[in-house]
């Protein structure tokens, strides 16, 4: 189950997007590497994530007084996936770039 408020799961659809991005830099650069492919679609997933989420979540909200108390309540609109805000989740991507970089390619049924 995901579970997301706001446009929060737009981060799931950038992750899947830039997975998609580096499989199709695969098969155009033929030269480029697994690893290379899958690290730029997450590099870019990482900045278009953050940009989008710092966008949407650093929005003022809107000052409303509540009748009864006399007190101030401000509402902000929150995008989130699992509970943190979307863009924290590009450090993420960030991280599993660095990890498909370094990672040692794998070969099936190769000698």
């Amino acid at each position: 189950m995901i579970l997301w408020s706001g446009l929060g799961i737009l981060t799931v659809l950038f992750a899947l997007g830039g997975a998609m991005l580096g499989s199709a830099l695969h098969g155009l650069i033929p030269a480029l590497s697994d690893q290379v492919g899958v690290a730029i679609g997450l590099l870019a997933a990482a900045a278009v994530n953050w940009w989008v989420g710092f966008r949407l979540n650093s929005r003022p909200g809107r000052e409303l007084i509540d009748p009864k108390t006399g007190g101030r309540v401000m509402l902000r609109r929150r995008h989130t996936l699992f509970w943190l805000p979307m863009q924290y989740y590009s450090v993420l991507f960030l991280l599993v770039a660095v990890v498909a970089l370094f990672a040692p390619a794998h070969r099936v049924g190769g000698a």
